[in-house]
């Protein structure tokens, strides 16, 4: 587990990067270059983002005002046509090439629209000792305050949802977040689809509180347990299976459990304020589901992006 001070030094770290690499990029234009990253509480800030033929890394930055990443990538967090890395217990060393910034931002607006595209974030958050660092489980239990915080870095994800969804949902369709939270991103479903049926459950019975003055029906309930039958649900909302949360392991087990409480015919979201752990593509294949898309762009602003997965259960198994 990562200290206060670890973290402290960390934010330090971002605060002094965000200023170095400010609009110049993370180095000299078409030269290939390196980067050296020796925090290994920072790794699961960096991203590679698979686009046509080409690969690029990335890496996330914290500007003024935040305490923590934020979810949505910009171009300037792009770093440049990934080659390769180098990694000890010391250091990871990564090697790229930048290009100019017009291109960045091509890069990102064009993602968006590819349904092949992808996002994926190879490590996990480590504490300095090179494990997993999770949150423990008490942050979760649930405050006023917590809820304040997390409700508005969802905006993106409820907008992006809405649009996702719209031509895929019919009335009746039950839409099902095994772990709700606040209950704000699935009623915000609700609302957007008047029709359907909102299912709202959380392992925390603070957050089920929260989440019933928006949903009355909310339940307590360990959504790793699967406490709907299988294939009941036509939209499932995964937003946990994520750093800080799970373990990398834990992840993919939740992946191929809840999977299957998706309808013939369904859908699920797997999204997140910290980054996606399972690689989902290759999940997705492996448990009979396809990929419709991965990313998204926050509306208004095509080139900046973020996971989001919509995946889909054929209503007949190929």
């Amino acid at each position: 587990m990562f200290s206060h001070q670890d973290e402290q030094e960390w934010l330090q770290q971002e605060r002094e990067i965000h200023a170095t690499v400010g609009d110049g990029g993370f180095g000299p234009v078409d030269r290939l270059g390196s980067w050296t990253e020796k925090s290994p509480f920072a790794l699961c800030q960096y991203f590679l983002l698979r686009l046509g033929q080409t690969t690029w890394l990335g890496r996330k930055l914290v500007p003024e005002g935040r305490t923590d990443p934020a979810s949505v990538l910009t171009p300037r967090m792009l770093m440049g046509e990934f080659e390769s890395l180098r990694f000890t217990r010391q250091q990871v060393e990564f090697y790229f090439t930048p290009r100019d910034a017009q291109t960045h931002q091509d890069v990102l607006a064009r993602a968006a629209k590819d349904a092949e595209a992808d996002l994926d974030f190879p490590f996990p958050r480590l504490d300095r000792d090179w494990n997993e660092a999770l949150v423990p489980a008490h942050v979760w239990d649930g405050t006023a305050e917590l809820a304040d915080n997390l409700d508005p870095d969802e905006e993106h994800f409820r907008a992006a949802a809405a649009i996702a969804l719209r031509e895929v949902v019919q009335p009746g369709d039950t839409l099902y977040d095994p772990a709700c939270s606040t209950g704000r991103f699935v009623s915000s479903l609700g609302t957007a689809f008047p029709e359907c049926r909102v299912l709202a459950s959380d392992a925390s019975p603070k957050m089920v509180e929260l989440a019933r003055r928006r949903i009355p029906d909310a339940f307590v309930a360990d959504g790793l347990t699967r406490p709907v039958p299988d294939g009941s649900v036509q939209v499932l909302v995964l937003r946990f299976l994520n750093a800080e949360v799970l373990s990398a392991e834990a992840a993919v087990e939740g992946f191929r459990s809840l999977v299957r409480l998706i309808a013939p015919g369904g859908h699920a979201l797997v999204f997140g304020h910290t980054p996606v752990l399972p690689a989902v593509r290759h999940l997705a294949g492996e448990t009979g589901l396809e990929v419709r898309s991965s990313v998204a762009a926050v509306p208004g602003r095509p080139d900046e992006v973020f996971q989001f997965y919509l995946l889909h259960r054929p209503a007949v198994a190929a």
